[in-house]
């Protein structure tokens, strides 16, 4: 009896070991079938294209030139050396693979990618090279004028800026893309007749990396500390959100607010960025405690922002260390560090009704600048130090300086001149305002 337990034991353990093989076998066949059907897919897609490059045009701007609307247009691996501007609406453009199907702007001082037709989608590129000597500042590997774009996929990297989108761009789709010392700015109005609105900043973006770091792209949220690992952060429309501890370097535009209010950004550290740490039609945020150098702004408050607080922060060896701007009005501006700037305090473009209070200004080219009417604007209880120019002010509008400390002691009214440049030498060329009451030793 027990060697016939013994032998249906065995025959039972033999039946359930061909039975697992067996449905082992139909998994892998399965999933095998599955993937060649996907391969299918995929290869199906890559017949369905309009045009393919190199075999249909050697350049991929013939290839677009000669595309209709909604083509799709595949470019096989290789180098092409070329700038590219999409004219046609609904053309898909696609890399046959990321990792070695690279456009080369060459540094030409041109974008590398420039779209200004709506519904693109560009996917499976390296962009690289949209920058040059004589580049403007806001050159990019993606330079987008209109809505409805897609640029997903694509290593985007060594470029002025990686993604540049002007306020004309709306209801953007920028996914699965990796910046290398490059990253995203929206809103971007100089080119535009300044309709700046919110649908400017309001688009999906979602799973970008910046210098292997996340991309945060935040939009409509309320009451949000953004995690201290980003690679750089945009938010839209967001309100009581806070950026803190966190270190920045190597990308474009690190922390960028549009349409935000009552936001914080403190004990950040950038360095070495093409960018600045900018505020767009935001409202009543605090900027505190913050190391910025090494890029072009440290801190700048931008298109009509306003009651603001920008304080004890140490912005140094950039072009500007704190610059309020294009109508941004009733900001306060106190106690910050600020030196070896290009300029220290800059207010420019109808800036008005800010406050500029007991900040450290020295060793920059120029302690504070004005220019293209701001005004009434107050200026007080500053200390200037080894500023080759202490002040100066590019315009006639009203604004009062008082009780400032300008390089050394002054027992007269301070005259704040308009300069003209003789060569590289700064020469005073007519009275724009006055300080009354100079201050005759420093504050600070």
């Amino acid at each position: 009896m027990l060697n016939g337990k013994k032998t249906v034991f065995s025959m039972l353990t033999m039946f359930l070991i061909v039975a697992a093989s067996s449905i082992g076998c139909a998994i892998n066949i399965l999933q095998s079938t599955a993937e060649k059907s996907q391969d299918a897919v995929l290869d199906s897609q890559f017949l369905d294209y309009n045009i393919t490059i190199p075999d249909d045009y050697s350049t991929i701007q013939e290839g677009i030139d000669n595309a209709k609307p909604d083509d799709k247009i595949l470019v096989r691996s290789g180098v092409y050396k070329e700038t590219i501007e999409i004219k046609t609406s609904g053309i898909y453009l696609h890399g046959e693979s990321k990792f070695n199907t690279t456009i080369d702007g060459e540094k030409t001082s041109k974008s590398t990618i420039t779209i200004f037709s709506p519904d693109v989608t560009v996917d499976g590129f390296s962009i690289i090279n949209g920058n040059g000597e004589k580049a403007p500042w806001d050159t990019a590997g993606v330079y987008i004028l209109s809505s409805d774009v897609t640029i997903k996929d694509n290593l985007i990297k060594w470029n002025l800026l990686g993604i540049n989108a002007l306020d004309t761009a709306h209801n953007l789709t920028i996914t699965y893309n990796s910046f290398t010392e490059d990253s995203i700015v929206l809103g971007n109005y100089e080119h535009t007749t300044n309709k700046f609105t919110k649908e400017s900043f309001l688009h999906t973006i979602t799973n970008n990396t910046i210098n292997g770091k996340p991309f945060y792209y935040f939009k409509n949220k309320e009451n949000l500390i953004v995690p201290d690992d980003a690679g750089s952060v945009i938010l839209a429309n967001c309100t009581n959100a806070t950026i803190k501890d966190t270190y920045f370097t190597h990308v474009d535009f690190p922390v960028t607010l549009g349409f935000c209010n009552k936001c914080v950004i403190e004990n950040i550290t950038v360095e070495n960025t093409y960018g600045e740490i900018i505020l767009l039609h935001s409202e009543n945020c605090t900027i505190q405690d913050n190391t910025a150098s090494h890029i072009i702004y440290g801190v700048c408050l931008d298109y009509e922002s306003k009651n603001n607080i920008v304080r004890y922060n140490d912005l140094s060896n950039n072009y500007g260390g704190i610059v309020v701007m294009t109508s941004s009005s009733n900001n306060m501006v106190y106690q910050n560090d600020l030196h070896h700037n290009s300029y220290g305090i800059f207010l420019y473009n109808k800036s008005h009704n800010n406050t500029i209070l007991e900040n450290k200004i020295y060793d920059n080219a120029i302690g504070i600048k004005l220019q293209k009417t701001p005004y009434d604007n107050i200026i007080r209880n500053n200390t200037i130090r080894r500023c080759p120019v202490a002040a100066m002010s590019i315009c006639r509008s009203k604004n009062t300086w008082d009780h400032n400390y300008y390089n050394r002691p002054h027992i007269l009214p301070k005259l704040i001149f308009s300069y003209r440049m003789i060569g590289k030498i700064p020469v005073p060329f007519f009275v724009t305002g006055f300080d009354l009451n100079p201050a005759v030793r420093p504050k600070i």
